[in-house]
């Protein structure tokens, strides 16, 4: 049953009053997404067994609200192994890794490699014999990951002997193929095996396998012509499991891919019914600050699932969605980031090795108030991908380059090849940027902000041009090495959200939500300076960027 009254006044909601202005800081800090990537990566090489081959652990276990211990799960194998892997190599494609990092992935490589069976496919050893299909499009995501950058030849015949036997397992049809395997009483749970088809995708991008495109494009169509869960409208009508948004949102991002790839599938459909179960999540189970429900009636938001969002957000504003743009800088600026357990001494966790295991993850089961929403269950280990694959996205996408401009997509601080690029957003409406090259410049402007409430300030000879139906300023007459400095004024305003008829006032300045209230426990989010790095010059010095070899 759809439910309309879970989620109200969230796109447009009730202007509650203004917020009042808050003090400025003596030194405005800014958000640099690579910290909380950093602190992510440490909490994977602590959530790695020595004891047992490095296994993960997928969980910490929670009791009244309190973590009490790690946890071995049957989604350390293939899941978790295969997120590990994809998590480090995107870190240090972000970053330069140090040692330790670089000898975790090693570690974790190896494990997910020993998974392998004869057939092709990953095992299990807990239930003696092969792991569950979501599991295999998690070790398929690491795995493409690993191949995309290095290149090893070995990498990508493990990744083909993967897709063939999970092609051998499936059961055929005309035109489709399917697991009956995934299926519940209530659904066929096409998106629990879907899931495998982006990296499969991707594997074909690099690689040209037809194969690779073959297998995707017929689990796609069963996912998106063959299981009634989603319909045309856009509207997942199961709750719980069958109603997974993570699964479902990338299952979608997936079938974009296929579709674009040259797959046998009607792309115009395709793109439709995408961006109409994208509207659907975002109108019914998501805020404006990037609380996404974990699954259709759910009342807590799982980072991976903000993962989701934002990568089906890219693929529709590669379709010329761009509006699109704005929801990706909100939830990484706010939800994303908050959801990440930083602090974690305030929970007063007596074992060391837990804290450890902890500290950098990413919470499945987030009110907008407070992580640890659930008084008892767990804090689950794909998260720490969820988050780190959520930053990746926005680190590659923020600003991109052609042979004739430098367009600048979201609004944090960043360096890259072609540009310097400091945000001081949101405790100043202040951009600077530091072009290196000659090339125009564009820069998005978010939907609250009009290009006639820009002040401009740079050399002689740069040229402002029109701001097109995108909403971009557009600059010509470029001087490498010039300073330019765009300046306006922040919106500031407090919006009433309502989640699982729970009612929060969102004080909002630009696209970051200062402060949430009420106050949440047992660990409260939305703590105003928390989400900011201390160390505003960490993202700006010149030379500091790193291209990522890596693209989803």
């Amino acid at each position: 049953m759809l439910r309309r009254d879970f989620l109200s006044t969230l796109w447009g909601g009730a202007i509650a009053g203004v917020l009042p202005r808050v003090a400025t800081l003596s030194r405005p800090a800014t958000l640099d997404i690579r910290e909380p990537v950093r602190l992510a990566t440490a909490c994977i090489s602590n959530r790695m067994d020595p004891n047992a081959d490095y296994r993960p652990w997928f969980l910490v276990e929670v009791k009244d609200s309190k973590p009490v211990r790690l946890h071995h799960d049957i989604w350390d194998f293939g899941d978790m192994s295969g997120r590990f892997l994809e998590g480090l190599i995107l870190a240090r494609n972000m970053f330069e890794p140090n040692s330790s990092m670089l000898q975790d992935e090693g570690r974790i490589r190896r494990f997910l490699v020993s998974l392998l069976g004869t057939d092709g496919l990953v095992q299990n050893p807990d239930q003696h014999g092969i792991d569950h299909l979501f599991a295999q499009g998690s070790a398929l995501y690491g795995l493409v990951t690993d191949f995309n950058d290095g290149r090893d030849p070995e990498a990508a015949k493990r990744i083909s002997a993967l897709i063939a036997g999970l092609d051998k397992l499936a059961h055929h049809e005309s035109d489709y193929l399917w697991f009956p395997e995934v299926a519940t009483p209530i659904a066929p749970c096409a998106h629990m095996a879907a899931y495998q088809v982006l990296p499969v995708v991707r594997f074909y991008e690099l690689t040209k396998d037809p194969a690779a495109l073959r297998y995707a494009e017929q689990l796609s169509r069963w996912a998106f012509y063959h299981d009634p869960t989603v319909t045309d409208a856009g509207v997942i009508t199961k709750t719980g499991w069958e109603g997974h948004l993570h699964a479902w949102m990338d299952t979608y991002s997936g079938i974009i891919r296929c579709a674009r790839a040259g797959g046998n599938l009607d792309r115009g459909d395709v793109m439709a019914r995408s961006q109409r179960l994208f509207e659907w999540v975002k109108q019914n189970y998501t805020t404006p600050y990037g609380w996404v429900a974990d699954s259709v009636g759910s009342e807590t938001c799982e980072t991976c699932t903000i993962s989701s969002a934002i990568r089906l957000a890219l693929e529709l504003i590669k379709e010329g969605h761009v509006q699109y743009w704005d929801d990706v800088e909100r939830f990484v600026r706010n939800q994303l980031v908050s959801n990440q357990f930083r602090d974690v001494g305030q929970l007063a966790i007596e074992d060391p090795a837990l804290s450890r295991g902890l500290r950098g993850a990413f919470e499945s089961y987030a009110a907008p108030n407070t992580l640890i929403a659930s008084r008892d269950g767990g804090i689950e280990g794909c998260c720490i991908n969820g988050g780190i694959r959520a930053f990746f996205l926005a680190y590659e996408s923020a600003i991109q380059e052609s042979d004739d401009a430098v367009q600048i997509n979201l609004l944090f601080s960043r360096t890259t090849k072609g540009i310097k690029f400091i945000s001081y957003l949101p405790h100043q409406g202040r951009l600077e940027l530091y072009p290196k090259t000659s090339k125009d410049i564009r820069v998005r402007l978010p939907k609250w902000l009009s290009a006639e409430d820009v002040k401009t300030d740079g050399p002689s000879g740069l040229k402002q041009v029109k701001v097109k139906s995108n909403n971009y300023l557009h600059f010509s007459g470029v001087k490498p090495q010039a300073r330019i400095v765009l300046s306006f004024n922040p919106k500031e305003e407090v919006i009433t959200s309502v989640v699982a008829e729970k009612k929060y006032e969102v004080h909002w300045r630009a696209d970051s939500v200062m402060s949430l209230m009420p106050t949440g426990r047992p660990y409260p989010t939305y703590q105003a300076e928390s989400s900011f790095s201390d160390n505003d010059d960490v993202a700006m010095q010149d030379g500091d960027y790193r291209a990522p070899v890596v693209s989803w």
